[in-house]
């Protein structure tokens, strides 16, 4: 291999290894048989949530795993795999790739990487379900501005009993 080939290479895993670090979680999944046009619209529906996804060489992302100290199982990165950076929502990712492995069952998960931490098959459903930020935060406003809605609702109904009585 030329001396041009393997500075490009390291060159890819440099910028892998900045990517993978900057991301708040990524994962890796194979893709095979899925069409182009899935893999177009599902490339849509990530970027549309504030996702990157990419195909990336196993040789080059198995490099830049190591460099970040996450270090998979070596078998399973074989065929074409990608990989999805969440850069704002964390579980973006995983809950568009759940989707996707619902509705075609060849599309497998192989790794993911959330708060400092692997993420194993296992644990992979459960990061899937949790909702996303915005929807958590609604959750959350529903539950504080719960208590002062019934609060005005009796307020309301003892001024209409109240005017009734006189």
């Amino acid at each position: 291999m030329s001396k041009a080939a393997i500075d490009k290479k390291a060159e890819l895993t440099n910028l892998l290894v900045d990517k993978l670090k900057n991301a708040k979680s990524f994962l890796v999944f194979e893709y095979l048989g899925l069409s182009v046009k899935e893999l177009t619209a599902m490339r849509h529906q990530i970027h549309g949530d504030k996702a990157t996804i990419e195909i990336v060489k196993n040789n080059i992302l198995n490099r830049a795993l190591k460099a970040i100290n996450v270090v998979p199982n070596f078998e399973d990165f074989s065929g074409p795999n990608a990989l999805v950076l969440a850069n704002e929502d964390e579980v973006i990712g995983f809950r568009t790739i759940h989707k996707i492995m619902e509705k075609h069952k060849f599309v497998k998960f192989k790794i993911g990487f959330l708060e400092n931490k692997v993420v194993t098959n296992d644990q992979f459903a459960q990061i899937a379900s949790i909702p996303g930020r915005k929807g958590l935060y609604s959750m959350l406003l529903s539950c504080l501005v719960g208590p002062i809605r019934n609060l005005l609702y009796g307020l309301n109904a003892l001024k209409d009993t109240k005017n009734k009585n006189n």
